[in-house]
C-alpha cells in the first residue's frame, strides 16, 4: 500500500552513501575519525541505501526523513560492508577501534531417535561457563577436611598474579645482565576446546515446539553451541580486533565433532546409542565481545556518525540473545524519531507508548493465541460440507494426516 518491499535470502555487499561534492576540498587536518556524533555528523555523507551481492540496489532516497537500520552489528557494518574510501575518509564510531570481536561460535546439529518424553528432554537450555563448574577443592589426607577451592574469576586472578610474580622474579634475576629474550613477546596460548571446562550451550529445539510430536513422532533434535577454537578461526591484532575463518581439514572437523559429542553424552547420558547423525555449521560471527570497554565506548549507540544510518541488534544491548536484538531494534526506532532521554524519563514518550496511545488494540476472541494443532487442520479438510453437526467425528492419526 505504501510502496514497501521485502527482500529475503539476499546478501549485502556494502552500504551506499551520497556523493560528497566537497570531498576533494577537505583539509588533511580534519577532526578525529572516530568522533561521536548523535544523529549523524552533517559533514559526513548520508547513507541512502544498500547494494546487494547480486548487484541490485535498494535505495531509500536522500530525504532527511529516510534512513537505513543495520542489524548486522558494528563490525560487519563499519568494517566488512563499508567501502574503504568512506571508512578511511570519515572514520568509524568512537571507541570501536579499542574493542574486540567476540570469538565466533560453532553449532553441532544432532539428530536423536526417540521423543522428548522417552529421552527425558526439556525445553530449558543448558549452559556451562568457563571454569565456573570446576572448584579446585583441597582435601587434607590426615583429617579429611575439605578446603573450598577457587572458582571462575578467582582462578583467573590467581593465574595472572602468578604470572606477574614470575616476571618480577625473572627481571630481578637478570638485573644488570643483558637479557636476550627480554624483547621477545610472549606467545599467546592457543585456544582449544577442553572437555569439562570450555564454554558450552546445549538446547533441544524439538522439546520447545508443542506441535513437534504430532509432525515428527519418533525423532528429536539437539543443538550444541561451542566457541570456535584456533583450528577454525584466527585472531588478528587489528583495531578493532577481528577473527578470520580458517579452512580446517575434514579430519580436524570429525575429531572436533567427536569431542563435542562426548561432552554431550557426559552431561546427558540417556542419549547414549540414540544419536542418528551429527553435522557442524559455522563459524558464526556473534558481534562485539561483552567486556567493560565495550560498555564504555561512546560510539556504541543507535545513532551512527553517518546521517541516515542507525544501528540495532544485540550489539547495543546486553549479550547475544533474541530478546537483546529486539530491544536493540526498539532503541533504534526511538533514535529515528529522535526521542531523547528526557522524553523517555520525564515525558514517557517512546515507540511503545505511542503505539498504545494512537492505535486501536486488536480484538481478542478470548482463546489462547497458540499455533493451530496439526490434527485440527486435517479434521477441517476431512469433514464434508453436508455433515450434520451432531455426528461424531473420528479424529485421524498424525500419520494418516500426513498421507492426506
Amino acid at each position: 500500500q505504501n510502496g514497501g518491499k521485502v527482500v529475503t535470502g539476499a546478501k549485502i555487499k556494502e552500504f551506499i552513501f551520497e556523493k560528497d561534492a566537497n570531498a576533494k576540498e577537505e583539509e588533511k587536518d580534519t577532526k578525529s575519525k572516530d568522533k561521536p556524533a548523535q544523529g549523524g555528523d552533517p559533514n559526513k555523507p548520508r547513507c541512502v541505501g544498500v547494494q546487494l551481492a547480486d548487484g541490485r540496489t535498494i535505495s531509500v532516497g536522500a530525504d532527511k526523513d529516510s534512513c537505513v537500520v543495520s542489524m548486522l552489528g558494528f563490525i560487519p557494518t563499519f568494517i566488512f560492508h563499508m567501502s574503504d574510501d568512506i571508512r578511511s575518509r570519515y572514520g568509524i564510531p568512537a571507541g570501536l577501534p579499542s574493542l574486540a570481536e567476540r570469538r565466533p561460535l560453532l553449532k553441532i546439529l544432532v539428530g536423536l531417535r526417540g521423543t522428548s518424553e522417552e529421552l527425558s528432554l526439556t525445553g530449558a537450555d543448558w549452559y556451562r561457563l568457563p571454569n565456573a563448574s570446576i572448584a579446585l577443592d583441597e582435601k587434607d589426607e590426615v583429617t579429611g577436611q575439605v578446603k573450598p577451592g577457587l572458582i571462575g574469576a578467582q582462578i583467573i586472578d590467581r593465574e595472572e598474579s602468578e604470572e606477574k610474580n614470575e616476571e618480577a622474579e625473572s627481571s630481578e634475576g637478570t638485573r644488570g645482565k643483558r637479557n636476550k629474550t627480554a624483547s621477545v613477546p610472549k606467545k599467546a596460548k592457543p585456544v582449544k576446546f577442553n572437555g569439562g571446562s570450555s564454554w558450552m550451550k546445549i538446547s533441544f529445539p524439538s522439546a520447545k515446539d508443542p506441535s513437534w510430536k504430532e509432525r515428527y513422532s519418533d525423532i528429536s533434535t539437539c543443538v550444541v553451541t561451542v566457541e570456535a577454537d584456533d583450528d577454525f578461526v584466527q585472531m588478528f591484532d587489528s583495531s578493532p580486533k577481528l577473527f578470520i575463518n580458517k579452512k580446517p581439514s575434514s579430519s580436524e572437523c570429525s575429531r572436533f565433532i567427536e569431542k563435542v559429542e562426548k561432552e554431550l553424552l557426559n552431561n546427558f547420558p540417556q542419549l547414549e546409542d540414540k544419536i542418528d547423525f551429527c553435522s557442524m555449521t559455522g563459524p558464526l560471527r556473534k558481534g562485539l565481545s561483552q567486556t567493560p570497554l565495550r560498555y564504555a565506548a561512546k560510539g556504541v549507540r543507535p545513532e551512527s556518525p553517518y546521517p541516515g544510518l542507525f544501528m540495532g541488534g544485540s550489539d547495543i544491548t546486553v549479550g547475544d540473545s533474541f530478546s537483546g536484538a529486539m530491544v536493540g531494534g526498539w532503541m533504534a526506532a526511538n533514535a529515528i524519531i529522535n526521542y531523547s532521554f528526557i522524553d523517555h524519563l520525564y515525558l514517557e514518550k517512546n515507540v511503545t507508548n505511542d503505539l498504545s496511545r494512537f492505535m486501536k488494540s486488536p480484538k481478542h476472541s478470548g482463546e489462547d493465541d497458540v499455533a493451530v494443532p496439526f490434527q485440527q487442520i486435517a479434521v477441517e479438510k476431512l469433514v464434508p460440507d453436508d455433515e450434520e453437526e451432531d455426528d461424531e467425528i473420528q479424529m485421524p492419526s498424525a500419520e494418516y494426516s500426513k498421507e492426506e
